[in-house]
């Protein structure tokens, strides 16, 4: 799950009077800075609501020096001059000589850029034989560079902070002790969400965004899932993943739902659990949140074919999908009934939402999509001064030698604040720990390496614990 405020592309030279300023404060407390060659050096690439928990825990060491690389040359200036031995730099991260420069000026490289970043970002270290580092998963293309890279050793660590990251530590160490216990894992459900604290789910989607609208209406409208249950594989199609939701009742405090997430099936063997007859990772929302999302594909707003939108109010852009813009207002009123099965909720959740309304479309968009993405960027991003939860839940079905069963349960809930939300702590501090980790020689894997390791989730999960990140367990006797 990477966060919003991300950049897409960084300049390529300092920021001006920033470095220097740097030089003589420290946590903004006036103490002077010691730039020495023994430093460690971290480049850091994005300045998003992560990146300020990974720079706040790794600059507990007076050791470690970190370059904040953005576009964003106020918000950079501002999160770097909080903590000591940071500085911002301007880079394009589309440079690749500039980029490789600058990495090799570094000990190591943290991507909080978009994902389909990271494999440039990754071609680079390895050509440059530095480690790296991303919360991302690990993708196809991602495991090939790692593959080469590891012939040159060196080590791209992925899925390491929330989901993937905390889910799949949390789990490790369960399988682990259940394992070493002799007892065998017959199933093994996992969900997690990123929510709008309840008091602010005042919107149809009972959603508020903290990254990417775009990676989270793509996952809606055009996500698959596999996973196994009870034993056979069970597959959902893209666009039918919303239609999969169903209430999630564990926590009854809570008004959730939960769908598959990606491909389940591939854990059975990351995770050393093939026996297992029911693997499913899944996600959370609160309960409304699919079927606003299906409303959504339903009327067309998930196209991503090229359309000219310049001219265009929200109003005709839904005509337009329906069948003409020219159509009047009462044939819209009667299609969009029928499309809905005379569901008034649907029709609500259109009219909330803004998009039935005379407002223009901005010129500069191609599609249906990216109108929609603009759209809730600008209504739905979650705002400084509200808060998020995190909730997680691991189920792991256990048969002990004796023949009785139990189920393991580990639930994390965790708050945000206002300035400081629980998705940025929960994503930026693991990653931290880890790089923190990496740079000091304590993780010895080389090419890709994932936190399935006791050596590498121990570690992470017991400085967690030290931070306020805490699972709660819980044992059930089954027939």
């Amino acid at each position: 799950m990477i966060p919003a405020k991300q950049i897409l592309k960084l300049s390529a030279k300092p920021l001006r009077g920033a470095i220097e300023a740097k030089r003589q404060t420290s946590h903004g407390i006036g103490v002077e800075k010691e730039w020495r060659q023994d430093n460690k050096r971290v480049l850091l690439l994005g300045c998003g609501m992560v990146a300020e928990p990974v720079i706040e825990y790794l600059t507990r060491s007076a050791d470690i020096k970190i370059t904040v690389a953005s576009n964003q040359e106020e918000a950079a200036t501002q999160v770097a001059a909080k903590y000591r031995n940071t500085v911002p730099q301007f880079i394009d991260a589309n440079d690749a000589r500039a980029m490789k420069s600058e990495i090799k000026n570094h000990d190591l490289v943290i991507s909080l850029l978009p994902h389909p970043m990271h494999p440039f970002i990754a071609e680079l270290c390895v050509d440059a034989r530095r480690n790296m580092l991303t919360a991302s998963y690990a993708t196809d293309k991602m495991k090939e560079i790692a593959d080469r890279g590891k012939a040159k050793g060196i080590m791209i660590m992925n899925e390491i902070g929330l989901d993937p990251g905390i889910d799949h530590m949390m789990a490790m160490r369960l399988f682990d002790e259940i394992k070493a216990n002799n007892g065998t894992i017959e199933s093994f459900t996992s969900y997690c969400g990123g929510l709008p604290a309840p008091q602010y789910t005042n919107n149809p989607l009972r959603y508020k965004f903290t990254w990417f609208p775009r990676g989270v209406l793509l996952n809606a409208g055009t996500g698959e899932a596999r996973y196994l249950q009870d034993g056979k594989t069970v597959s959902v199609a893209a666009g039918e993943l919303m239609t999969t939701a169903k209430p999630f009742e564990l926590m009854p405090g809570f008004n959730l739902e939960s769908y598959p997430n990606r491909d389940s099936t591939v854990y059975l063997g990351a995770y050393g659990i093939e026996n297992a007859h029911t693997v499913l990772r899944g996600t959370l929302r609160y309960k409304g949140y699919a079927d606003a999302m299906q409303t959504l594909f339903e009327t067309g707003l998930f196209s991503q074919n090229k359309m000219n939108l310049a001219g265009f109010t929200w109003k005709e852009l839904v005509k337009e999908l329906l069948g003409s813009r020219t159509m009047s207002d009462e044939a819209v009123k009667e299609k969009l009934s029928t499309l809905f099965k005379r569901d008034p909720i649907k029709m609500t959740t259109l009219r909330k939402l803004g998009l039935l309304d005379e407002t223009p479309i901005p010129d500069n968009l191609s599609s249906p999509l990216d109108a929609l993405v603009a759209k809730l960027e600008s209504t739905l991003m979650m705002p400084d001064d509200e808060s998020d939860v995190i909730i997680m839940n691991h189920n792991i079905g256990v048969r002990w030698p004796s023949g009785k069963c139990e189920i393991h349960r580990s639930n994390l809930v965790v708050y945000g604040t206002p300035g400081a939300s629980a998705m940025s702590r929960t994503v930026g501090l693991p990653t931290g720990i880890a790089a923190e980790m990496m740079i000091n020689g304590e993780i010895s894997q080389r090419g890709l390496v994932l936190p399935f390791a006791r050596s590498i989730y121990e570690p992470i999960l017991t400085k967690l614990e030290a931070e306020g990140i805490c699972e709660r367990r819980e044992v059930e006797e089954v027939d």
